[in-house]
């Protein structure tokens, strides 16, 4: 199965490892050090249902990890086998990843916002023995979906919480308060450059693609936040994001635990009351979500102020920032909002930087790249936008299953294609126009860059948010007019008045909209992204079902 990944040159390894962006260190490694060097210092703080649930000290976090370890073992998980996490954020999340490492295995983070169909999938392409589950969550008995479309392949259903049904293993009985294992039985299995890590993309273009990578990819993907932004052990870390997902996982999970750090997490991450509560009670220094759970974190402190002197970075990523959000995040924070980009197969690529850039430059920028990773924008000379690429010590070592689709991603000289769009930012970064796919294209030929016509419309001040979907031209169906789909701050804008306003803005009026239409709120998954097909669907229905309430 591993044999369709490949593995990294040894010359372009030996100059990672020369260079520091690699290493012959694990994370079990890690784990060693800091128990060994501050045993009782917090590793993991973890709340559940709006309740502090859990502390785990280095110490603590490491017998759990070599219960874990003996527990998959016992369940007959060996070297190469992969371990599906389908959870919430729960304190046992990192445990788990470190477990699986320990023994030789590979940890599968799936996201609890999986269909069925994405999540057979999964399970099918990688013959995982063993999957953790929620007995319950937000509604839903994930135990019953999953047996529903487990193959044959799937030997233990191991499930957190109750309710545990027949045939299932009951992960307090079984992992947490069984046996404990004889710390230090299973050497490192995995060295730093095998498959470590098997992380999904969304599947929003067919079957969703397993991305791997090593524990060298995962360690240089997790400086990309660390380095910038100067966090060491001191720091206090929260990632109210799904720590299933890649970003959320690089940073909640592994960077903190080589810096020897602290994570601060919780379950419910759309409680950004809770989340401010957390910020006050555990000190928390760095922050960093989506855009769109920041402008719900925004608008709490503003109505109910919290404490939360200790933050001293904020960042924020899968969206473009809005100017006031920023605005906002200086006047309520007192520190900047900074942005990054970066995608499953890199993780982080760019970033802007507080004591670099303007005060307001995560507005109008994606950042400059990390010291490992390199990026070139397209091959057209002339162009205002062009094709993203980027190569680096990050890049992941391929798509599980699917050699053919990965090299078809690279050039010859080991450029990746990400599929986005991006222009220079004028201070040797990058902005991202937006996806290919997401490019709407004229009856003139003329291609609109979506991401960047919707960050100049966010500076209208009768927008709140938008996003820009192609609708059928009536003159030309197989081509494209531009829909605005505006959800008002007060009065709703005229489409004369977007014009206007992008026209003051020296944006080119072939990226105007053609049409005006209106939502309460834009339709977005997990990680705050525009569910454009959604919109599309919404902007095709009667004209009373998108006037602004």
């Amino acid at each position: 199965m591993w044999d369709t990944v490949a593995s990294p040159a040894a010359g372009q390894a030996a100059a990672y490892r020369a260079a520091g962006w690699w290493r012959d260190e694990t994370f079990p490694g890690d784990l060693a050090s800091a128990a060994a060097t501050r045993p009782d210092h917090p590793a993991i703080i973890a709340y559940e249902d709006g309740k502090l649930a859990q502390t785990l000290s280095y110490a603590d976090l490491a017998v759990m990890v070599d219960r874990f370890a003996g527990a998959l073992a016992e369940l007959g998980v060996g070297p190469g086998d992969v371990v599906v996490i389908h959870l919430p954020n729960r304190w046992m999340l990192g445990p788990l990843y470190l477990a699986t490492i320990r023994i030789g295995a590979v940890a599968a983070p799936a996201q609890l916002a999986m269909g069925g169909r994405e999540l057979g999938h999964i399970l099918t392409q990688t013959r995982a023995r063993v999957c953790v589950t929620v007995g319950s969550f937000a509604g839903t008995a994930y135990p019953d979906r999953i047996r529903q479309i487990a193959p044959a392949t799937l030997e233990h259903l191991v499930v957190v919480g109750d309710p545990v049904p027949a045939g299932a293993i009951s992960f307090e009985d079984f992992f947490v308060t069984g046996r404990p294992q004889p710390r230090g039985g299973w050497p490192d299995a995995l060295g730093p450059d095998d498959p470590a890590l098997l992380v999904y993309t969304s599947g929003t273009t067919g079957q969703p693609k397993g991305v791997v990578h090593s524990q060298n990819t995962i360690y240089a993907a997790g400086q990309s936040l660390s380095v910038p932004f100067g966090l060491t052990a001191a720091d206090v870390i929260s990632i109210p994001q799904l720590l299933t997902h890649v970003a959320g996982g690089m940073h909640g999970v592994y960077a903190p635990i080589t810096l020897g750090a602290t994570c601060v997490m919780h379950d419910t991450t759309d409680d950004v009351g809770l989340m401010l509560d957390m910020i006050a009670e555990h000190q928390v220094t760095y922050l960093h979500t989506s855009p769109a759970r920041m402008s719900a974190l925004l608008a709490e402190q503003s109505a109910r102020p919290r404490p939360t002197g200790s933050l001293r970075v904020m960042s924020a990523s899968s969206a473009p920032i809005p100017p006031q959000m920023v605005t906002a995040a200086q006047a309520l924070f007192g520190i900047p909002l900074c942005a990054c980009w970066g995608m499953t197969e890199t993780g982080g690529c760019t970033v802007t930087r507080p004591d670099e850039d303007p005060p307001d430059w995560g507005a109008r920028s994606d950042g400059r790249t990390m010291p490992w990773m390199q990026v070139r924008v397209g091959d057209e000379p002339g162009a205002r936008v062009g094709r993203l690429l980027v190569r680096g010590a990050s890049l992941c070592l391929g798509y599980l299953g699917q050699r053919q689709a990965f090299e078809a991603s690279l050039d010859a000289d080991g450029w990746f294609d990400t599929g986005d769009l991006a222009r220079d930012d004028g201070r040797g970064g990058i902005r991202i126009c937006g996806r290919r796919a997401d490019l709407i294209t004229r009856a003139s030929g003329d291609k609109v860059p979506t991401a960047e016509t919707e960050a100049v419309l966010l500076r209208h001040p009768a927008v709140r948010d938008v996003v820009l979907v192609g609708c059928r031209d009536p003159r030309i169906p197989e081509c494209d007019e531009v829909c605005a789909v505006v959800v008002p701050d007060g009065p709703p804008p005229t489409l004369e008045s977007l014009r206007q306003h992008l026209a003051a803005e020296q944006v080119t009026a072939d990226s105007w909209p053609d049409r005006l239409e209106f939502l309460p709120e834009l339709p977005r998954n997990a990680l705050g992204k525009v569910l454009r097909t959604t919109v599309r669907q919404l902007v095709e229905a009667p004209a009373a079902d998108t006037q602004p309430a």
